[in-house]
């Protein structure tokens, strides 16, 4: 069976979605399954009728196949583009998150993405999400037969143990790109609370997606004298992601959304005690022996959860002995993109 991947972009762009895919395609191919990448280019998911047009046309000369997905970030913007899809081969949807639940979108923008994906998703054979909230958000949200819906989640690429030291100074990550969802905001904010403690915080995740915010941030750690205890050091490479997760003390992202929270499982199976919230999938990767969660956007409750692992080794290494027997309960990517190529077999 031939796959059809379709994506928008560039499939190396820095983000939880892209990597998904980046890794069951090279999953798929290290397996000797035949795979052929699509992109699409345009602005998505708002699209420019011109992008639109091409995107259409484009469709004529895909490679024959047995079954295609696409994409939310394309599919979920696109149902022109889903339903001429259709026509020709089945089609998978697979939905990182849900794009009309977006932080920071206007409501009538909001309803016209939760339209056109609702229009999309009536083209498709099957829906493919990366955590079992996802897969009830979407059944609930787009009317859409459970049963059609199959949650894969993420693969965990196992690395180097954390190897924090006692009695030294804190060392607090966070991973995850720039945006409003994923809190950067609520975490400097409780920080500047803790200037009296002994920390030091890695900001590590793309700081292109929002220019603003990431000024914003800027200017607030340097109005509260954080310049020696905040570093942002933007989209890195693999290993010097993997540096970074060995020296942590402990993983904190106050996400306002997560659809499953890749970042959060790659610091359990590394043994890193977690700080995080209540919101979206997170409950669901963060088993509760692991860490602590929060609810968004309270900064209280956030301030509070820092300052206790800031200061509590012994609650840190009993959270760091529950991640170390968690680590089995996640899958490898290999895992994941078996299940997948399963699930698109029936489909096709």
């Amino acid at each position: 069976m031939r796959i059809l991947f379709i994506i928008p972009g560039d499939i190396n762009l820095p983000t939880g979605g892209y990597r998904y895919d980046r890794e069951v395609i090279n999953a798929w191919k290290n397996s000797n399954i035949d795979v052929d990448l699509i992109s699409i280019d345009g602005n998505y998911p708002f699209p420019g009728e011109a992008e639109k047009t091409r995107a259409l046309d484009q469709i004529e000369s895909f490679p024959k196949a047995g079954v295609a997905v696409v994409d939310g970030l394309l599919g979920g913007a696109a149902p022109e583009f889903m339903q001429k899809l259709s026509k020709i081969i089945p089609v998978a949807a697979l939905i990182h998150h849900p794009l009309c639940l977006e932080n920071g979108l206007d409501q009538k923008t909001a309803k016209a993405l939760e339209d056109k994906e609702r229009r999309g998703l009536a083209f498709t054979s099957c829906v493919i999400t990366t955590s079992p909230t996802t897969s009830r958000t979407v059944a609930q949200l787009f009317d859409q037969d459970p049963s059609q819906i199959h949650t894969i989640l993420p693969g965990v690429v196992r690395g180097m143990r954390s190897s924090s030291a006692e009695n030294s100074s804190i060392n607090l990550l966070c991973v995850g790109s720039v945006i409003e969802r994923k809190g950067h905001k609520d975490l400097l904010l409780s920080l500047s609370k803790l200037k009296h403690l002994d920390w030091n915080l890695d900001c590590i995740g793309s700081t292109q997606f929002d220019r603003p915010l990431y000024n914003e941030l800027s200017a607030f750690v340097e109005r509260e004298a954080l310049t020696k205890k905040v570093q942002f050091h933007g989209d890195v490479d693999e290993e010097a992601l993997e540096i970074a997760y060995s020296k942590a003390d402990v993983f904190v992202l106050p996400s306002l959304f997560e659809g499953y929270g890749m970042s959060y499982a790659e610091a359990i199976v590394r043994g890193i005690s977690v700080i995080g919230t209540t919101a979206g999938a997170i409950p669901e990767t963060v088993p509760e022996s692991c860490g602590i969660l929060v609810e968004p956007s309270n900064i209280s409750q956030l301030t509070n959860a820092l300052e206790s692992l800031i200061t509590n080794n012994a609650l840190r290494t009993k959270l760091r002995e529950a991640t170390i027997k968690a680590e089995p309960r996640f899958p490898t990517w290999q895992n994941s993109a078996a299940q997948f190529y399963d699930t698109l077999k029936d489909t096709a």
